[in-house]
């Protein structure tokens, strides 16, 4: 993977060699990028979306490029090169379907982070936001418990949500709210198994995808009272309609995903 191509170069405020570049890029991602090895920076991993996942699945902008994969209308988009309903978006994020996640994180990456241009401080400002940062002028005449108090006072002014709001400004995509990738990865593993089994019963279906820990009387328990000869219909009743409405949820939730994707809104839901 071209990681650390030294002889490309850009111009952000002045120019960067292409490893500083992507160092500082990585440490500006609002939510955890895709872990590799000798990645610039190793970020701190939330929890995996199943047990065992590899480092680079381990992120929102994973699924995001799984989802966007899902939506029929980008599919087609996608075949005609570009061209049709969703060719914004796609000068944007490209042929989804042409290669696999890797090449397309290190090409794509930047539409989930940014570097920050050079600037000019003027020196009679003492304290002024920006979507670049925030800039106090600070005086070092002082000790520095009363530099450090300053800083402190000064940024306690600063209302969070137009910290967050410039913040926002750099991004061109930001992912919604706090995913949990647990989640992302169900709701999708349900939605292909739909895919495939267009007929198959919703309890199946939750068999199918692999799906844990939703029947309401394990087996053991059923296993035994059938043994006592006891009736156990209610109970199996029971648990497949558990999983029935657990699927329908993981299929409402993909749905909305999956629509609001190619909005470069993700993951964006209205309804449970």
């Amino acid at each position: 993977m071209p990681l650390l191509i030294a002889s490309r170069t850009y111009k952000i405020g002045v120019k960067m060699r292409w490893k500083e570049q992507l160092t500082a890029a990585y440490q500006n991602f609002p939510f955890a990028p895709p872990d590799y090895p000798g990645a610039p920076y190793r970020p701190r991993l939330p929890d995996p979306p199943y047990p065992g996942a590899p480092g680079w699945k381990c992120s929102v902008y994973y699924y995001w490029w799984e989802y966007l994969r899902r939506h029929e209308g980008y599919r087609a988009t996608c075949e005609r090169g570009g061209e049709g309903e969703h060719a914004l978006l796609f000068q944007h994020f490209g042929d989804v379907h042409a290669t696999d996640f890797h090449t397309w994180w290190w090409e794509h990456l930047w539409l989930f982070t940014f570097v920050s241009e050079a600037q000019d401080i003027a020196l009679s400002d003492k304290f002024h936001i920006e979507c670049e940062g925030i800039f106090l002028h600070v005086g070092y005449s002082r000790s520095r418990t009363a530099m450090v108090n300053s800083v402190r006072e000064a940024l306690a002014k600063i209302r969070p949500e137009r910290m967050e709001r410039e913040i926002r400004k750099l991004y061109r995509c930001y992912p919604v709210g706090r995913p949990r990738l647990r989640s992302l990865h169900e709701h999708l593993l349900v939605w292909d198994a739909r895919q495939a089994n267009p007929d198959a019963d919703y309890a199946d279906l939750a068999d199918i995808a692999g799906l844990t820990g939703l029947e309401r009387y394990d087996q053991a328990t059923i296993a035994q009272l059938k043994a006592e000869e006891n009736f156990v219909g209610d109970l199996e009743r029971a648990n497949r309609r558990s999983k029935q409405l657990a699927v329908q949820r993981h299929l409402r939730i993909a749905e909305q995903y999956i629509e609001n994707v190619v909005k470069a809104e993700f993951p964006l839901r209205s309804r449970r």
